[in-house]
């Protein structure tokens, strides 16, 4: 065995080719609108809404939580730990149960932020949907082999929304 934990549980077949279209797709959207804007003048962007200095904001925050979360999700998974597969709970695994997930997903929301359009929303909620998909497929696959401590961790940790309160100094 290598230096890396052994693998717990499956991805979904098809997770690699769904994030790199996803994300292929979300980034194209957001860039014709973008060129669209500013060539053209015809887009989807509503930023005249909302000033971009008060989008830089959120958008800042959403890109380094998001580096954040796929860091720590990364070095948790694939740090230097030997042995059996385990169910990891701790870190940002005890914030949400698809840390790694949650990190790309806010890391495209925070362009949304900057240029914020109706067809770059529309893209990032299907992207949404796709990772929820394997998200559920993945869970089912965890539950079939690690029964009621997996639906106990279910239980204690949210899929998407990390509880405020829940944060913890554990990491």
């Amino acid at each position: 065995m290598s230096n890396r934990l052994a693998r717990l549980g499956s991805e979904h077949p098809l997770c690699d080719s769904i994030q790199l279209i996803t994300l292929i797709l979300f980034f194209v959207t957001w860039g014709i609108d973008i060129i669209g804007k500013v060539i053209f003048g015809v887009s989807t962007i509503f930023v005249e809404v909302v000033s971009i200095p008060l989008l830089l904001l959120p958008a800042l925050f959403s890109w380094s939580l998001g580096i954040y979360l796929v860091m720590k999700s990364h070095e948790a998974i694939f740090g230097a730990t030997t042995g059996q597969p385990m169910l990891n709970d701790s870190g940002v695994y005890s914030w949400v149960r698809h840390p790694m997930y949650l990190g790309i997903m806010l890391f495209c929301l925070g362009f949304l932020f900057i240029m914020p359009s109706f067809f770059s929303i529309g893209v990032w909620i299907v992207f949404f949907i796709f990772y929820d998909k394997m998200a559920t497929y993945e869970e089912n696959d965890l539950v079939r082999i690690l029964g009621e401590k997996y639906i106990n961790y279910q239980k204690r940790v949210p899929r998407w929304f990390p509880k405020l309160l829940y944060f913890s100094s554990k990491e």
